[in-house]
This record gives C-alpha cells, sequence and structure tokens, in this order.
C-alpha cells in the first residue's frame, strides 16, 4: 500500500463537512481522535488509520478496502454496509459494533475484540480469524458466511 499523503483529524472533518469523500492512500496523522465522528460513506481505501480513537462514529457504506485500522478503537461503530474487504484489524476493538452486512472479504481479524458485535450478514470468505471465545462473546452471526463459505446462524 502506497500512502500518497498525511493529514490531521482536523483536516479531514473539515474537508468531509465540506462535501470531500475521497481520503483513499492517506495516512491519518496525529492524537487527535474520531470520537462520535460522522463519516457515513467516505472513503479511505488503502489508507492508515492505526490506533486511532473512533467509539461510536459513524462508518456506514465507507470503503475501507485494504485500510490498515489495527488496534483503533472502533467501540459501537456503525460499520453497516462498509467495504472493510482485505482490511487489517488486528488487536482492533470491535466491542458492540454494528458490522450488519459488512464485506469483510479476505480481512485480517487476528486477536480482534468483537464482544457483542452484530455480524448479520456479514460476509467473511477468506478472512483471517483467530479468536479467543471470550472476545466475541454475545456477538450476533445471523447468516454470516464463514471464511470457508458455510453459513453461521447464531450467538457465540
Amino acid at each position: 500500500m502506497a500512502i500518497s499523503r498525511s493529514i490531521d483529524v482536523e483536516e479531514l472533518l473539515q474537508r468531509y463537512a465540506a462535501g470531500e469523500r475521497d481520503f483513499s492512500k492517506i495516512n491519518i496523522e496525529g492524537s487527535d481522535e474520531l470520537y462520535r465522528a460522522n463519516l457515513s460513506g467516505i472513503n479511505l481505501s488503502n489508507s492508515s488509520v492505526g490506533e486511532i480513537f473512533m467509539e461510536g462514529s459513524n462508518l456506514s457504506a465507507a470503503n475501507l478496502r485494504g485500510t490498515h485500522l489495527g488496534q483503533t478503537c472502533l467501540r459501537d461503530t456503525n460499520l453497516r454496509g462498509a467495504d472493510l474487504t482485505g482490511a487489517d484489524l488486528r488487536y482492533a476493538n470491535l466491542d458492540g459494533a454494528d458490522l450488519t452486512e459488512a464485506k469483510l472479504t479476505n480481512t485480517c481479524l487476528r486477536n480482534v475484540v468483537m464482544r457483542g458485535a452484530n455480524l448479520t450478514d456479514a460476509d467473511l470468505i477468506g478472512a483471517e480469524i483467530e479468536f479467543i471465545r471470550e472476545m466475541v462473546k454475545d456477538s450476533i452471526f445471523c447468516r454470516t458466511i464463514m471464511p470457508d463459505g458455510s453459513i453461521y446462524d447464531g450467538t457465540i
């Protein structure tokens, strides 16, 4: 992934508020956080957003293909319909996240915490999963397509 530019959180939010949605191949810098930010429909494909606090944000229908989101706090985040194909979510916190209809094809989900997450109709084909049962407790896997193509219907 070749990052083309770096921006800080304040610049991202200003440009998003002005109507810009394409932030592909960026690196978000700084210690500022995106707590409860509305970034619905944003394109952060092939970007680096690791270690940012995004709890309660709205990333519904976001393009996060190939994005590095490792160690990011996405607790209670709306990722409904987001495309996370090939994203790196290692060590991310997805507790209570809504991943309904999210595309997680070939996504790295190693050591992810996602207690109480909703993965209804999510697509996990080819995903690299390493779950500790306690870390996915109370998550909903309803009509979820698992890495091997099988469909899982239930709660863990």
